[in-house]
């Protein structure tokens, strides 16, 4: 333990699971030598964790450290690291985010029932200059990149994810996503749109999604809504049956409630089997996305790319969920008692001290030392995957 640190333990975490056989598939040679893939994944954690925002500190760090250097499988080289960035199979590094998902998702602390399926959708910009990132056009004068997401409400983990220029429109990007059978997604009233709708309900999944002004409808049932408990904070008006001229055979609800400050909120759906207080419950959890994309800018790098490709920045957001996700399954199995963001923020302000210099009587140290027990062990983390 003399030299492991919190970095060395994620990249630990990492080739746990056999992710180079991913990347064993790229067809060209050069990729698969010069910078492996998931050599290249473990770089852009490092980056995640340590302070310097540029590339010259990333290398720098390695250099200075030679047990971060070691479990990195050597030195960077500049170059090499820029031509990664801007080449590098962006699919196979999509496949390898999702493996590490699968492989370390059940250990992640849990919201809700714990076979939920529901998911959350909504995008968020990343502004950048246009000077240095043409490519992303966004206003006369400004860049930002979009990033849409479907985030797994019950974790807080991204499932899928679509990075697109500010000026594509946030139904656009999401026509990308692949919905999933019997999931529920929720969405605000900007992904409004009948064959939007018509794709998730023929994909057997379901949704929730506020009703956008001016949708001509016919009510053919109007039901009597219970009052609801003043803990929800929330006072139910209405649960109709609905149909739409432009949209025969088929029939909607529509949950309306307001909130405490008199906003009025109308929610559709194709979920008859909820109670009404359910519906307008389900629509409150949108803003669990919003929390969320505040948590990863401001935990992680993905205001300012290493390089000014969309593939860099692109490969770098994908980086920054892998630490989210290892952090987070480190934080819910050692035993660590506070908060997330106590745990993260130290774990990135000591991210190069070794644990055996920490204080003995530190939490976060006992924390770490029953991660290392635990991957030591197998009890918990699992064997190396193949």
């Amino acid at each position: 333990m003399e030299s492991t640190t919190i970095i060395t333990l994620l990249l630990r975490a990492i080739d746990r699971v056999a992710l180079q056989q991913i990347f064993d598939r790229d067809p060209y040679e050069s990729r698969r030598e010069a910078l492996p893939g998931s050599r290249l994944l473990k770089t852009l954690v490092v980056f995640q964790m340590i302070a310097t925002p540029f590339m010259r500190g990333l290398i720098r760090t390695v250099d200075d450290h030679s047990a971060v250097a070691r479990a990195l499988g050597g030195q960077l080289k500049r170059n090499t690291l820029s031509n990664a960035l801007t080449h590098s199979d962006l699919d196979l590094m999509v496949e390898a985010w999702l493996l590490l998902l699968r492989v370390y998702h059940p250990y992640l602390a849990r919201m809700g029932k714990k076979f939920a399926r529901i998911a959350v959708v909504d995008a968020s910009l990343i502004k950048l200059s246009l000077a240095a990132y043409d490519w992303a056009a966004y206003r006369q004068q400004t860049g930002a990149a979009k990033l849409s997401a479907v985030l797994d409400w019950t974790c807080a983990i991204p499932q899928q994810l679509v990075l697109t220029t500010g000026k594509v429109h946030d139904l656009a990007a999401a026509a990308a996503f692949h919905w999933v059978a019997h999931w529920t997604y929720i969405f605000d009233r900007g992904y409004f749109s009948f064959d939007f709708l018509t794709a998730i309900l023929e994909a057997s999944a379901h949704f929730v999604i506020r009703f956008k002004r001016g949708i001509s409808y016919g009510v053919v049932a109007s039901l009597a809504v219970p009052e609801a408990p003043k803990s929800v904070g929330l006072t139910l008006l209405s649960d109709e049956h609905l149909t739409f001229p432009h949209w025969e055979g088929v029939i909607l609800r529509l949950v309306s409630y307001s909130l405490p400050d008199g906003k009025i909120y109308r929610v559709l759906t194709d979920r008859f089997d909820l109670s009404a207080l359910s519906v307008a419950q389900l629509y409150k959890e949108r803003w669990t996305i919003e929390t969320w994309w505040r948590w990863i800018k401001q935990m992680f790098k993905i205001k300012r790319p290493l390089g000014e490709s969309q593939q860099a920045l692109q490969l770098q957001i994908l980086s920054a969920f892998v630490t989210d996700l290892l952090l987070k399954a480190f934080k819910q199995s050692s035993g660590f008692t506070t908060g997330l963001y106590d745990f993260v923020s130290r774990c990135k302000e000591a991210s190069l001290t070794p644990i055996s210099e920490m204080p003995e009587d530190s939490t976060l140290r006992k924390a770490l030392e029953a991660i290392l027990k635990l991957f030591d062990s197998n009890t918990c983390y699992p064997q190396p995957v193949t």
